[in-house]
């Protein structure tokens, strides 16, 4: 196409859904969809593209939700045709978390983002009271609502953009379905990632005790957010580098004693509130569907319409498959 084309269609949200239709029905095409959204942010200004990507995929995963809410409650659909809709569920969430971190990929790496790098850093840690403060947090919530599909995407957005109380939050309540290998290995991919140039500006914020150790942008709560990382962590090479650091830190924060009662600073209705809410709603789309799957995969035959009873004993269930005793263990 001619350039002047290209500029005219690289704005049809139609182009963007259709992409994200292709790379759906195309697994091997995904690992090459990084190329494509950089391309697309040199013709169109980086925060439509993404803001763009954030709206179609939205509008996959709900089509694709309604789509599996027709079919079960079909009363012509069987045991088996159940069961091939909720692994397509899992799947076609599988590609969203995919794509999420494709364009986290193109988020922190590509020289075509720089720009909107430099918009969103500290964006929600330094938040002032302008109307540019408002609009550019308006993005974050935007973007990380999208990196949501992938908890590392997530929490690396949260720590560029200064967004550490929320992710400090969110880590105290992550699913232990989404704990998993892969999980572990995008853990090793984010500490790298904290380790290099790119992310120094963090390094000197461990340093920094401010009046309030509980705003977003605190070095306390950043202390904290890796701190969780570490906990989460299986001792490895990306354990230890995280505890040397956080080791070389933590005598001069005494940070222990002064983030007792964390929780009761999160107030309700804040930024952080909303933030975490929506984290957590979407990572229960996803840890729903594979214990749906999981279920599925059994020799139980999966139901269409699920009562409360059946919810609660499907609970029980649940905490003993991931090895808890009791509601109050989990």
């Amino acid at each position: 196409l001619e350039p002047s084309r290209r500029r005219l269609v690289s704005r049809d949200r139609a182009v963007f859904a259709a992409l994200i239709d292709l790379h759906s029905k195309n697994e091997k095409l995904l690992m090459d969809v990084s190329k494509v959204i950089e391309l697309m942010c040199t013709l169109q200004p980086p925060e439509f593209i993404f803001i763009a990507f954030a709206t179609e995929l939205e509008n996959f995963i709900v089509t694709k939700m309604q789509q599996r809410k027709k079919i079960l409650e079909s009363p012509e659909t069987d045991a088996s045709a159940i069961k091939e809709e909720l692994a397509a569920f899992t799947k076609d969430l599988a590609f969203v978390s995919n794509f999420a971190q494709q364009l986290g990929l193109v988020f922190f790496a590509a020289p075509e983002t720089e720009q909107l790098r430099v918009e969103m850093k500290d964006c929600i840690g330094f938040k002032g009271d302008s109307l540019r403060d408002e609009q550019r947090a308006c993005l974050f919530h935007i973007i990380l609502y999208t990196f949501s599909h992938s908890i590392v995407a997530t929490l690396s957005f949260c720590l560029w953009g200064g967004a550490f109380l929320t992710a400090s939050s969110f880590l105290q309540k992550i699913d232990p379905l989404d704990i998993s290998l892969m999980f572990y290995l995008e853990l090793d991919r984010l500490i790298d990632l904290i380790e290099r140039p790119i992310f120094r500006h963090l390094h000197l914020r461990l340093l920094e005790c401010e009046d309030d150790p509980y705003q977003e942008g605190s070095g306390a709560m950043l202390f904290r957010t890796l701190k969780s990382i570490l906990m989460v962590l299986p001792q490895s090479t990306s354990y230890m580098i995280l505890k040397e650091r956080l080791s070389s830190t933590a005598r001069f924060r005494q940070s222990a004693v002064a983030l007792r009662g964390l929780s009761k600073h999160v107030e309700k209705g804040s930024k952080t509130d909303i933030f975490v809410k929506r984290l957590v709603k979407t990572r229960k789309l996803h840890c729903d569907a594979k214990w749906r799957n999981i279920r599925a995969e059994s020799l139980e035959d999966p139901s269409r319409l699920i009562s409360e009873k059946q919810k609660l004993r499907a609970a029980q269930q649940r905490r003993e498959w991931l090895g808890y005793a009791d509601e109050e263990d989990e």
